[in-house]
């Protein structure tokens, strides 16, 4: 069984079809197919069943996965000992919530290919539910978002500062009372997917304080809902952080309401009984070194709407 057919067989996991795969390990096409073929004849049973358009594990498969990306890992173990162990060399996968992806990581992603050019970084914005499901599998190393009851009998977590949630509008947003109960409000929420911890947390809000909105707008990308509040179409529920020019600049403000302000702690998780590489070990200093040494907010003066 050759290393290079379980690292393909990985990719093609990782990376969602055969062909992402090859354009992500410079084979083509065919080469993945043939690699996955040669593999399944070799353990007798098929790795992957046809739904559809999509490429889907078997129970087998799922299984032989997870024992492959524990083989991969003692085989980057093993290569690295003949190597100086000060210099970082491999991939990193590290999945992350869109926000900090966003908003937090460009120093991190600057300094660690600055240190580390011989590292192959994969980054992915992924939900904070996906993000600890991924670390158990093994589909990432790192990972880092907002606590979404992250089991910590299998991740090893770490506390990286905080993030402020406020509630955000346009300045001349028509219906800023969100304090009120038992009201009916002909506004939009404009916010991202059902698992989003920040659109739990309003929602959850609203349903205690009995307040009910006209309609949600649900957009998939963070600047795509900045701009639509910006631009009047409803409210949103974010970190302070990923506002903060259009707060200063007055294009956006907070309004007031007793979840507007409540602080997110902000977690960095890897799998308990996984190697910490040098290059894992490098990415969680620069983490560090960017969340926790500084304000998790850095505030600018801001206007809000007055209730």
């Amino acid at each position: 069984m050759e290393l290079k057919h379980l690292r393909t067989f990985q990719a093609v996991v990782d990376q969602g079809s055969y062909q992402r795969a090859a354009e992500a390990l410079g084979y083509t096409q065919s080469t993945v197919t043939v690699q996955i073929q040669q593999l399944e004849e070799e353990l007798g049973v098929p790795l992957f069943q046809r739904t559809g358009r999509r490429m889907v594990l078997t129970q087998v498969g799922g299984q032989a996965l997870a024992q492959a990306r524990e083989l991969l890992l003692a085989a980057d173990r093993l290569s690295n000992l003949g190597q100086d162990s000060r210099v970082p060399t491999g991939t990193l996968r590290v999945d992350m919530a869109e926000t900090l992806l966003c908003y937090r990581m460009q120093p991190v992603i600057r300094a660690f290919r600055k240190q580390a050019p011989q590292v192959r970084l994969i980054i992915r914005s992924r939900n904070c539910l996906q993000i600890p499901e991924n670390i158990r599998t093994g589909a990432c190393d790192l990972g880092l978002g907002y606590d979404m009851d992250w089991n910590r009998e299998v991740l090893e977590v770490e506390p990286l500062g905080e993030a402020e949630i406020v509630l955000l509008a346009a300045p001349h947003f028509a219906a800023p009372d969100f304090t009120t109960p038992g009201q009916r409000k002909p506004v939009s929420l404009v916010t991202d997917e059902p698992d989003s911890i920040f659109r739990r947390q309003l929602e959850r809000y609203l349903r205690e304080r009995d307040i009910v909105l006209d309609e949600t707008i649900e957009l998939w990308s963070i600047e795509t809902i900045k701009r639509c509040v910006v631009s009047g179409l409803g409210f949103t529920f974010l970190p302070r952080f990923v506002a903060q020019e259009e707060l200063a600049d007055g294009r956006l403000a907070e309004l007031p309401a007793p979840i507007s302000g409540i602080r997110d702690p902000v977690l960095c998780a890897r799998h308990k009984k996984r190697w910490v590489t040098p290059a894992m070990e490098l990415f969680l200093r620069l983490l560090r070194e960017e969340l926790t040494q500084q304000p998790s907010d850095k505030k600018a003066p801001v206007s809000r709407v007055k209730p």
